[in-house]
């Protein structure tokens, strides 16, 4: 049975584990960790308020591997790349990470996409580490609102009678210039 462990990253600045006896002792570790204390995440965020929940559980998977399962849950407010706008992102991850030993290498069939990810074990890994790495990893590329759901868009529906294109004024005084 799993030993479970709380850890909430607001009152300490690190929480560290060895992963393989994480995993060997079939340990579990739950925490919150404020998203203003996931620094590699910030340029990706409108609003830098809320926090992440997260689970890591240490075992073994069914060919007696030591792995980690990682959980993590919460809401991000990504900067939408349409309109710049705050995008709110309800964050769901869940993964299984094998541990690797220093200097070995996965096997072949680590290029199956149903394989695990693969990471190398440590006396000393970074839990809130991992769990920023997981998060950054699960993020779109470039997120956006839905299609016209922009607050740009609709803002441009509203003005596109009053306004005139820069272009469209340069393109006018190009054909006065060609016609004289």
């Amino acid at each position: 049975m799993a030993q479970k462990y709380y850890h909430d990253a607001l009152m300490s600045a690190q929480t560290v584990i060895d992963s393989l006896e994480f995993a060997r002792a079939a340990q579990q570790l739950e925490g919150s960790v404020p998203v203003t204390s996931l620094a590699r995440l910030q340029d990706r965020l409108a609003h830098r308020s809320g926090e992440v929940e997260f689970t890591v559980t240490g075992g073994r998977d069914e060919r007696r591997r030591p792995v980690l399962q990682v959980e993590i849950s919460g809401m991000l407010h990504l900067q939408c790349q349409r309109c710049l706008g705050a995008l709110e992102y309800a964050l769901q991850v869940s993964n299984t990470l094998l541990l690797l030993r220093h200097g070995e290498t996965p096997d072949a069939g680590a290029d199956d996409p149903q394989a695990p990810d693969c990471i190398e074990a440590s006396t000393e890994l970074d839990v809130v580490g991992l769990v920023e790495d997981e998060i950054l990893l699960s993020l779109p590329f470039a997120p956006r609102h839905p299609e016209n759901m922009c607050r740009s868009a609709g803002d441009a529906d509203e003005h596109s009678g009053r306004t005139e294109s820069a272009f469209a004024r340069l393109a006018e005084l190009r054909n006065l210039r060609q016609k004289q």
